[in-house]
């Protein structure tokens, strides 16, 4: 494996872990800010 390819999978792993986290900072902090979400408006 070169370095191209190595730095291409860690790319697309950190990518992937960066992109979950900030999706559920963002859920965390919504949910902090206006309150949980009533369970009528989930369904």
């Amino acid at each position: 494996m070169n370095d191209d390819t190595k730095r291409r999978i860690v790319y697309g792993i950190l990518s992937l872990v960066l992109s979950a986290l900030a999706t559920r900072l963002a859920l965390y902090l919504t949910n902090k800010l206006l309150g949980e979400p009533e369970e009528s408006a989930l369904a």
